[in-house]
Order: C-alpha cells, then structure tokens, then sequence
C-alpha cells in the first residue's frame, strides 16, 4: 500500500463508535523502517495516534480501539524525531557509489504491520512524465539525514530492476 493513500483516511473508535478525526499525515520512523504514528486532525484539533495503537487498515477507515489510543502533540512525545511524508518527499537519495537516485516519490508499506517495505526514487522528467524511477528495498537504508538518504545498491537483492 502506498503510504500517501493513509492522509485523508477516517480514524474510527470501535469502542465509542465514533469517527475521532481525519489522517494529516503517516510520521515515519527510518531508522525502525516503519510507519510509528498518524497525525490526526479531529474536532477538537491535531492528535497523535501511534501505529502500535491501529486496529486495522481498512480501504476507507483506519480503526483503533478506542479514543484512548490519542495522544496530544507534545515536546518528547510520540511524534519526536520522525519525518512527515511531505518531508520525506523532499529528501534526496544518494546510492553507495555517489549517484543521485532523485527524490522519494512513493512510499510502499504493510498495512498490518506499518513496516516500510519499498521505497521508489524518481529523476529527471517534466510535470511528472518521463525520468528515471528506481525502485529501493526499505532494507537498503543506510542513513538518513536533514538533506539526503543513503542507500546501499550492493547487494543485488536489496535494489529491484526498474
């Protein structure tokens, strides 16, 4: 599933039978390689729900067990040190051997698991035609810093055939 497709997703408590708020954004931890939390926007503003709290991905809901599984947006919380997609987008990927890969252009989860399976780098082109696409396996993560991400192409089975 494309991580993109979670923003705008309902977030529904099965306990309450209520919808508590709407998906702004999937927060990715790259170091665990995983969805760690969704920010919300509800009624009563922007709340942080933990992946770890999500009942199930469904195709037009996201549940959770009850409104409990919220947490409110704070300095040392939940959403500390993880990237939003919109942030993600913007990093650059640089491979083993200095080549730029382009940018993220989609990222491929489990919904069961949050777990982050693939990523795909897009260069080059116009208005989104052409270019060049390389898809990644999230296991090829070197590092991730402010500007770029460093992916290790070596082995064979970490880096799918465009």
């Amino acid at each position: 599933m494309d991580a993109h497709t979670l923003k705008s997703m309902a977030i529904v408590s099965l306990a309450e039978g209520t919808k508590l708020g709407y998906v702004e954004q999937p927060l990715l931890d790259l170091a665990a390689r995983k969805v760690a939390a969704l920010q919300v926007r509800g009624k009563s503003g922007t709340f942080i729900v933990p992946f770890e709290e999500v009942a199930s991905v469904g195709t037009d809901a996201i549940t959770v067990a009850s409104s409990q599984a919220t947490q409110t947006p704070s300095t040392g919380g939940a959403a500390d040190g993880l990237l939003d997609l919109d942030a993600l987008r913007k990093l650059k990927i640089v491979d083993h051997a200095g080549t730029l890969l382009g940018t993220i252009s989609r990222v491929e989860i489990d919904p069961a698991s949050g777990a982050i399976t693939q990523l795909v780098a897009h260069k080059g082109g116009m208005l989104g035609m052409g270019g060049e696409t390389t898809p990644i396996d999230a296991r090829a993560i070197v590092s991730v810093g402010p500007e770029l991400m460093t992916v290790n192409r070596e082995d064979p089975v970490l880096v799918s055939a465009p």
